[in-house]
């Protein structure tokens, strides 16, 4: 008698494993063979704890546009045709919509991102222009101060003098972190503060445990909530700036002024003219708690980090693999610098302004190819809210299942993009019709994009051109070397980017 039970239990979860590991065949889809064999439960496990990875490299085996899949005990959709992917991200009728940022006014509802789109507005990042270059003035002076203390036993840790020139090396990689979690601060939590100074800012502390969290958590662990006292402390600083903005006491031309203006129900929209003062309203005729303006400032500050510190590291590095590119930019920077009859010497040196910005098309088109080859998102993946016929086929995604877009072996596939694994930022150039060069998903898809696209590509391009203007670089011997994908692209080795530099006068050749 007492036999049985542990005879039911064990076929009762077998009979439950089999049923969710025979849903897509089930429901007539194209799918993966499973079974509880070795191999199987290796690739189940292989997408439940390195999922980025494991997902974009099942993405060549086979050829449907659409096939099903299984993370541990999730059936998901993955998606390998690109015309099909961009089909689900431009859906305009709600079935993949993300309801965490669903607010209702007025009776109706509104996606709370979509919205707050006119915050990154080109006229608006002209404003914000000054503050994001005394952030990159915050890194040089960081570098400078670091080269001027190599006997020190902190520097020795980061920079070591190279034994064969007037090189001293540095880890980017973490310098760029550092730069992406400075511009958070200034632009986004709305502070005047210089984070590589203080070593001990909230803001370091959440993206140092951000980081660590990303190495060592699952896919499904990542997703539950987490309680963390950094999120409390981050809320403290939004509702102390807040109240200071309201009040009148700081009107300052950044991402937060934009936030506390849209809360008071301010016009946020585009207008040839805009005032940055805020109309302050009683507290019952608000549009947006500041509980809910922490959420969105520490949303931004999550992906902020990762977006722009991992588009600026990639962009350096294959710059600096490809010495003729590398020269190109520079010279490039130079030409900008004299454009409208502004010449290099009226300004400050290694100075620019918004609009000399805005011509360099070369440094555009490395992002570009940079977001192609290393995306700060590998992997996009959405729920289907309700059920959703899929185009040029007879099946039906039900409601509760999820879709997955390999990203970044979409982006490295051959069949859109002419020798993939080569860094041709020549390849979106535009030809006499004016149409792309190749295809291209850059940001996200379709109209799913992120909305602070041209705040990332500001404050990238922003950086390297301080970086090209300020010093000669060359990239260095690095152990190890290895890219990984876990969470955001970044470089696994035990010495980061390692990159020479020089300080003095560039010497540009035009």
């Amino acid at each position: 008698m007492w036999l049985l039970i542990p005879i039911l239990v064990y076929s009762l979860i077998f009979l439950y494993v089999r049923h969710i590991y025979s849903y897509w065949r089930r429901k007539g889809f194209p799918h993966e063979n499973a079974s509880l064999r070795w191999s199987f439960l290796r690739a189940i496990y292989q997408r439940e704890f390195h999922y980025n990875e494991a997902i974009n490299s099942y993405y060549g085996v086979g050829k449907e546009r659409f096939v099903g899949i299984y993370c541990f005990f999730r059936p998901i959709l993955m998606i390998r045709d690109l015309s099909l992917a961009r089909t689900l991200m431009e859906n305009q009728a709600g079935h993949f919509n993300d309801t965490r940022w669903d607010y209702i006014r007025s009776y109706r509802k509104y996606n709370l991102l979509e919205k707050l789109s006119p915050l990154f507005a080109n006229s608006r990042l002209e404003a914000m222009f000054r503050n994001v270059e005394k952030v990159s003035d915050h890194l040089v002076n960081k570098l400078n101060s670091t080269s001027g203390s190599m006997t020190t036993a902190a520097a020795a840790s980061m920079v070591a003098s190279a034994a064969d020139s007037d090189y001293c090396i540095v880890d980017m990689q973490q310098l760029l972190r550092i730069y992406a979690v400075n511009i958070i601060a200034n632009l986004i939590y709305g502070l005047d503060i210089d984070v590589f100074k203080q070593t001990d800012s909230v803001f370091l502390q959440y993206s140092n445990n951000a980081f660590q969290r990303s190495g060592i958590n699952s896919y499904t662990f990542s997703r539950l909530p987490k309680k963390s006292s950094l999120t409390y402390r981050l809320r403290d600083i939004v509702q102390q700036n807040v109240e200071l903005r309201e009040d009148g006491a700081t009107i300052r031309k950044d991402v937060m002024q934009l936030l506390v203006k849209f809360r008071n129900g301010n016009d946020i929209e585009v207008r040839e003219k805009f005032n940055w003062h805020i109309e302050n309203v009683f507290e019952r005729e608000k549009v947006i708690s500041i509980k809910k303006v922490a959420r969105i400032a520490e949303y931004l500050l999550e992906n902020g980090i990762t977006t722009i510190a991992s588009t600026a590291v990639f962009t350096l590095y294959e710059i600096l693999k490809q010495p003729e590119l590398m020269e190109k930019v520079r010279n490039e920077i130079k030409s900008a610098k004299a454009i409208n009859g502004v010449k290099e010497k009226q300004q400050q040196p290694h100075q620019i302004n918004y609009e000399q910005l805005k011509q360099m098309k070369l440094l555009d088109l490395c992002i570009q190819e940079t977001t192609r080859k290393y995306p700060s998102v590998p992997t996009i993946e959405r729920t289907c809210r309700k059920p959703y016929a899929i185009p040029n086929s007879k099946r039906t995604l039900n409601e509760g299942k999820s879709f997955v877009i390999p990203l970044l072996a979409i982006q490295r596939d051959g069949k859109y993009f002419q020798d993939p694994l080569a860094y041709k930022p020549q390849r979106f150039l535009h030809d006499s019709n004016g149409n792309p060069g190749e295809k291209f998903t850059e940001f996200g898809l379709g109209a799913k994009t992120c909305i602070a696209q041209n705040f990332v590509k500001l404050a990238v391009k922003q950086i390297l051109v301080k970086l090209f203007s300020t010093y000669q670089m060359k990239l260095m011997p690095m152990s190890d070397f290895s890219v990984c994908y876990d969470d955001t692209p970044y470089i696994r080795s035990a010495d980061g980017l390692r990159v020479g530099i020089k300080s003095g006068k560039v010497k540009f050749e035009l």
